[in-house]
């Protein structure tokens, strides 16, 4: 079941980040919604979430505030906020959520987050050259020092942590640096979004899933024998979740594991839509008619865009059925699987990268266990080139016809 919502409290942002699915990908669609949510909007959906938590069961809700930039919604308004949702379902536990650019994040803002008990995290690009490269205001101007500002003030009034988008111009041990400057106690990274006909900067279109060009598992690779060589090393999601994946436990998220993609999307319009990343796909593809004014939150399981997302991790190209690490990758984050030729049926442009620091990590495991615990767990030493290789021979487990269908019904070919 869908038990994670982001809430785009707002539809507006005041950075323009280069590398931005919601602005500078391509869709344009958010013109067309309110800049913000509205209180009876945020109050319809807390009814329907009731009505669907008696319903199924369900005890324990992700609220996550999202934009945009969610710090444009009004203060008042996420104290309303709150409060609507402890009293609609006043026996569910809620882990409240906000993502932020950390703009304008000061002693106020932290103040009522603690009150709400609303888990921050900001985002930050590195060090200040590389942030204020792509996280720029609308005139150009860098954000750096008013996000540095945020994290160190957030250090003692309990910010979360940061995240940031991997950035091969920037070394790895650089960026680790910059982290343990600002003392921050966790940090993730994702990979950029893009697809196949919308790479990722600086990423070769001819090169992207050949044998010997693995550009990000080279940098992330050299990224994780850095954090796991620090005695001091803060938490990093990334990669903790690949050594969970790897020793057989059943975790995940949009582009790990094989878990389920509980996750929906709320507009500020009220539209239930699946993962906003996805629009940078093309103009539109997340739209449907499902909005939580008119329907019920089960609706957005009828959406066919929403249930390759839920089930993505299952509906994989036929490649991924056959890929020993499948399992730990689980076919990557759906956006970057797409091409207007195939739709969804590809693997992920991060294939071979995925490939290779999986089988680095896992080999790493092994050096660091006993054999009695290796074999408890049922660890061996893999290969990427002789995975690869395996991989070019067509492999016996095929797609069945009818996902096939459902992942080519969104090619623009």
């Amino acid at each position: 079941m869908v038990t994670s919502f982001v809430l785009k409290v707002a539809s507006r942002c005041n950075l323009n980040c280069s590398y931005c699915y919601m602005y500078n990908l391509g869709d344009k669609t958010y013109l067309k919604q309110p800049k913000f949510m509205s209180m009876d909007t945020m109050t319809i959906f807390a009814e329907k979430l009731s009505r669907y938590s008696d319903e199924h069961g369900l005890k324990s809700f992700q609220i996550v505030f999202h934009g945009g930039e969610p710090l444009l919604y009004p203060k008042e308004f996420y104290r309303e906020s709150i409060k609507i949702f402890r009293k609609k379902l006043n026996d569910s536990y809620f882990d409240f959520v906000l993502q932020t650019n950390g703009v304008g994040l000061d002693e106020d803002w932290y103040s009522l987050f603690n009150e709400l008990n609303i888990r921050v995290g900001v985002s930050i690009d590195g060090p200040k050259e590389y942030h204020d490269k792509y996280r720029v205001f609308h005139n150009g101007k860098g954000s750096y020092d008013e996000v540095r500002t945020a994290i160190q003030l957030g250090l003692d009034k309990g910010m979360h942590g940061v995240l940031s988008v991997a950035n091969l111009n920037i070394s790895p041990q650089e960026l680790y640096q910059e982290f343990k400057d600002l003392n921050v106690l966790s940090f993730n990274l994702l990979l950029p979004d893009g697809h196949f006909d919308k790479l990722p900067d600086g990423i070769i279109k001819e090169k992207v899933n050949t044998n010997d060009y693995t550009p990000y598992a080279d940098w992330l690779i050299e990224l994780f024998a850095i954090w796991k060589n620090d005695p001091d090393r803060p938490n990093m999601r990334f990669f903790k979740t690949l050594i969970q994946l790897i020793a057989g436990e059943e975790v995940g998220d949009q582009a790990l594991g094989l878990r389920k993609n509980g996750v929906a999307i709320l507009e500020t319009n009220g539209n239930l839509e699946v993962a906003d990343s996805i629009r940078a796909c093309y103009e539109g593809i997340t739209r449907n008619d499902i909005n939580i004014h008119t329907h019920e939150i089960d609706s957005v399981l009828e959406d066919p865009l929403f249930d390759i997302y839920l089930n993505s991790h299952q509906m994989v190209n036929e490649k991924c059925l056959n890929c020993p690490i499948y399992e730990i990758c689980g076919g990557g984050f759906l956006l970057n699987r797409y091409s207007n030729e195939n739709g969804f049926d590809n693997p992920t442009i991060y294939c071979h990268d995925m490939i290779k620091l999986v089988s680095y990590i896992q080999n790493d495991l092994i050096n660091s266990l006993s054999d009695e615990v290796c074999k408890e767990m049922d660890l061996t030493r893999v290969s990427y080139h002789e995975i690869v290789e395996e991989l070019e021979n067509k492999g016996a487990v095929s797609i069945q016809k009818d996902i096939k269908d459902k992942l080519l019904a969104y090619s623009l070919a």
